[in-house]
């Protein structure tokens, strides 16, 4: 069974629900549209508990991990900056939640 995020819109005319699941689907689109950066997916297997995108929220406020794959010929810190900067948007404009919190870790390079 799903749990929701219910959230008052901004002009406070109503509220809406959200999956916690669809905060990781808009991180994972999100950091997909950054050029030399993929959401890193490891080996599936029976008993995997590997998350490559996790998100929590608390209080409104959203706490991202995310797990990416970089390109080789492109510069890291620029890459890791651009994905918490376009994950940022994407939640605040689909979501109007504000998040406080993005972590980025490079498990690959390649």
């Amino acid at each position: 069974m799903a749990e929701y995020v219910y959230i008052q819109n901004y002009n406070k005319k109503g509220t809406m629900g959200i999956s916690h699941l669809v905060f990781d689907q808009i991180a994972e689109i999100a950091t997909n549209e950054v050029a030399g950066a993929t959401v890193s997916q490891r080996e599936k297997s029976l008993y995997s508990l590997f998350k490559p995108v996790q998100c929590t929220i608390r209080n409104g406020m959203v706490t991202v991990k995310i797990s990416v794959k970089v390109n080789p010929r492109t510069n890291v810190k620029e890459v890791a900056r651009e994905v918490q900067e376009n994950v940022a948007t994407q939640l605040n404009l689909m979501t109007e939640l504000i998040p406080f919190n993005i972590s980025v870790e490079v498990i690959d390079v390649g």
